[in-house]
């Protein structure tokens, strides 16, 4: 009687054992990952439910600030879109960083997005040299003309820049393009 006892008692103690173990391993199974989404940062200063979607936040701001800005995204220039959310909202610079990194031009304003305040130089469109100087001032277009033409090409792109909002690489290909205007 003291073998079965014992025999009961050794199975009992293994039944109890793989149970443990079967519970162990079925924690250690991977998860699937949990869907991400945007989560404004506790620290904003103004109230997590005004900021959190698009249209509260857009509607503060003026139709000539949502094209500039929508212009700013679509060149991937998102330092100068936050500023000019932070200058026209008066955020902070991590609520204003939350949400440029959001912003999508077609769901942030579809109403702008049709009729843009921006120039065909301004535009997410490959610019090229044509579209530039048509957007260009006179003076500024002669001026990248001498500048071309006296090779000094990192001056050109720094005035395209600074005249049209485009980024580096797209004024580089762009004064890489212009015609050399030869003066006889």
């Amino acid at each position: 009687m003291d073998t079965i006892l014992v025999i009961g008692g050794v199975i009992l103690v293994i039944a109890v054992g793989v149970l443990i173990l079967a519970a162990a391993l079925r924690s250690m199974r991977p998860q699937p990952p949990e869907p991400q989404t945007y989560t404004p940062s506790p620290t904003m200063g103004r109230s997590v439910a005004a900021t959190s979607t698009s249209t509260a936040s857009a509607s503060a701001l003026s139709p000539t600030a949502i094209a500039e800005i929508d212009r700013l995204v679509a060149a991937g220039q998102k330092i100068q879109a936050i500023k000019v959310y932070r200058e026209n909202t008066g955020v902070r610079l991590q609520e204003a960083k939350d949400r440029i990194d959001h912003w999508s031009v077609s769901t942030t304003a579809p109403h702008l997005a049709a009729v843009s305040n921006a120039s065909a130089a301004y535009s997410s469109i490959t610019a090229t040299p044509s579209s530039v100087r048509g957007a260009l001032a006179a003076s500024v277009a002669a001026e990248v003309d001498r500048l071309v033409a006296a090779d000094q090409k990192i001056h050109a792109i720094k005035l395209v820049r600074e005249h049209t909002g485009l980024g580096l690489k797209a004024s580089k290909d762009v004064v890489e393009a212009w015609p050399v205007q030869r003066h006889s």
